[in-house]
């Protein structure tokens, strides 16, 4: 009893010294986030609230415009290199010399639902019942996030305790195929709160002050490219269709001259990520799909946010089955009127010229597009607004993000909408 009681008071002390130094973190990072915080991505908080049960209203007020003004920083940095101290980093990747034949792109449409949904069998017999009455269904799952969410073999996720099995992976993938339904297995990439935490020496880093960026590691860090090499290889193993790379850049909140680190190498660091992950498909054997989730002003402004996330729309677009544009009209500012076409809503504007301008970067892989569209403070018509605009762009496919999974508005109109000529089988 003694023995249990000391366990138990050392694993206080654990949690008080780890709560303690996360609001450390926050509050040394608050001067410098809150100028731009308009800029940050609320619906990664909102999934790691989810991820420790501790969800509330977070989307109770609506979210900001991240599309306009946030790179303001960037914009001259971003044209010219910014020297880097040498850093140990892992060698590029090159790709398999013989790659399997690939599947042609996956025009689906689906929604996205978080781990805790996916490991709960009342609601997934619900969504899939649902999903059953739409042509082409595909699910969005998370399978990687802070957390490995099924049994895994990684040695890595083993040795910092990084897995939290909410659900057997392999029975998930034959239940969703078993009902005709697609499945797309979302992977966080370089936004990983608890890999940096657990250890320190794959966290981004300042390289000069040694200061680390909260919850990021360093994409080009040979253990975080083996971690999930590791992952993506089982997740393939278990049958999933598609492997969907989310936060698969650096973050929007710090400078290239913070970082240290110029858009050139961070752009060859995103794709050398993205290489890891197709070898990593390629190499079992399975002619299974890679997705690219980017942000959606990527073709909007000559460049200068490909260089500050490192996600270069043409290159991704050469490594990857699907470029999926993260399309959400809440994040675009209204006051802006190049998101606008004359007589027509904000919410069919944004989509359908993004989409267009999508095309005219991409070129020959514009087929490759499959853009996210925002499921969740919409009325049925404006999420029918910017089907239309997915549609009327010539792109077939789109997946539907809610953080809370209320897809009631959707399912009413994927059951009603018709398909143009060129969309349907």
């Amino acid at each position: 009893m003694q023995d249990q009681r000391e366990t138990l008071l050392e694993v206080s002390f654990v949690r008080r010294m780890r709560r303690s130094f996360k609001i450390f973190t926050f509050a040394l990072f608050f001067s410098l986030l809150a100028s731009i915080l308009a800029g940050g991505n609320i619906f990664f908080e909102y999934t790691l609230a989810v991820e420790n049960g501790q969800a509330e209203d977070v989307f109770s007020t609506p979210s900001p415009a991240i599309y306009d003004g946030v790179y303001a920083a960037f914009q001259d940095e971003a044209e010219r290199g910014v020297e880097r101290l040498v850093l140990d980093s892992a060698p590029e990747i090159e790709l398999m010399p013989d790659p399997i034949a690939r599947r042609e792109p996956e025009q689906k449409i689906g929604v996205y639902i978080h781990m805790n949904n996916i490991a709960n069998k009342t609601f997934l017999a619900d969504e899939i019942k649902e999903l059953g009455k739409i042509q082409n269904a595909a699910i969005v799952f998370d399978v990687k996030g802070s957390f490995v969410y099924f049994d895994s073999n990684s040695a890595i996720a083993k040795k910092y305790g990084l897995k939290k099995p909410l659900y057997d992976l392999p029975a998930i993938v034959t239940q969703l195929e078993s009902a005709g339904i697609y499945t797309i297995a979302r992977v966080i990439a370089v936004k990983d709160p608890e890999f940096a935490f657990k250890n320190p020496q794959v966290w981004l880093k300042n390289p000069w002050t040694n200061v680390p960026v909260p919850e990021w590691v360093d994409p080009a860090n040979a253990e975080v490219l083996e971690y999930n090499r590791q992952v993506i290889s089982e997740i393939v193993a278990a049958g999933v269709d598609e492997i969907n790379l989310d936060f698969v850049r650096y973050p929007d909140k710090f400078t290239s001259a913070w970082l240290g680190i110029s858009g050139e190498e961070k752009t060859k660091n995103i794709l050398n990520f993205v290489k890891m992950a197709r070898e990593a498909i390629d190499a079992q054997k399975i002619n299974a799909v890679l997705s690219v989730d980017t942000f959606a002003v990527l073709p909007w402004d000559d460049g200068a946010t490909e260089a500050a996330l490192g996600q270069d729309m043409r290159q991704l677009g050469e490594l990857a089955d699907i470029i999926a544009p993260m399309l959400y009209p809440a994040t675009f500012s209204r006051d802006n009127p190049k998101y606008y076409s004359e007589g027509m809503s904000f919410e069919y504007s944004t989509v359908y010229l993004t989409l267009r301008k999508y095309q005219e970067a991409l070129g020959e892989n514009a087929n490759k597009l499959r853009p996210w569209i925002q499921g969740y403070y919409n009325s049925e018509k404006e999420i029918a607004e910017q089907i239309k605009g997915v549609f009327d762009a010539g792109v077939c496919g789109f997946t539907v993000w809610d953080i809370q999974n209320d897809y009631t508005e959707v399912y009413k109109i994927l059951g009603a909408i018709e398909r143009p000529a060129n969309c349907r089988d």
